[in-house]
């Protein structure tokens, strides 16, 4: 009978986590599929991404190469310290996702904006705000060079 307690107590743990597993799924970082993109940005977004998490600093970028736009998931608002306006360049790498409508979806890496590139992820793609603000490993920027 212990077996048998055992063997459902596993089966119910297995099933309850993973819808919880594969929710976000397609918002993962996957280093295998990032691009580089450079342009200017169209619209600014403040969106609530994740439940619980503040809004998100999102932008819709037209690539001066390409012409293609993409939805530039950039992260938390407060952790990007700057104003940033329509028609100001942003180049941007970052991990190509699910189509967010009919645009393709980028997660940020890393942001060059105004000269200065900030770290949004490490190469890994985990977040660089990870742990809340004053918590977290704080944001890294470096002059372009």
């Amino acid at each position: 009978m212990r077996t048998d307690m055992r063997l459902l107590l596993a089966v119910l743990l297995t099933l309850s986590i993973q819808p919880v597993s594969g929710q976000n799924r397609q918002n993962f970082y996957n280093v295998d599929a990032e691009l580089k993109v450079s342009g200017a940005i169209e619209e600014i977004i403040m969106e609530s991404r994740y439940a619980g998490s503040s809004p998100f600093l999102i932008v819709i970028l037209k690539d001066k190469q390409t012409e293609q736009k993409y939805f530039i998931e950039i992260g938390p608002a407060w952790f990007f310290e700057y104003d940033a306006h329509k028609g100001e360049i942003l180049t941007v790498v970052g991990s190509l996702r699910r189509p967010m409508g009919e645009l393709p979806l980028l997660i940020a890496r890393k942001v060059t904006f105004r000269g200065e590139t900030l770290v949004m992820r490490d190469k890994y793609g985990f977040p660089s705000w990870r742990g809340g603000r004053g918590r977290g490993r704080g944001w890294r920027r470096g002059r372009r060079g």
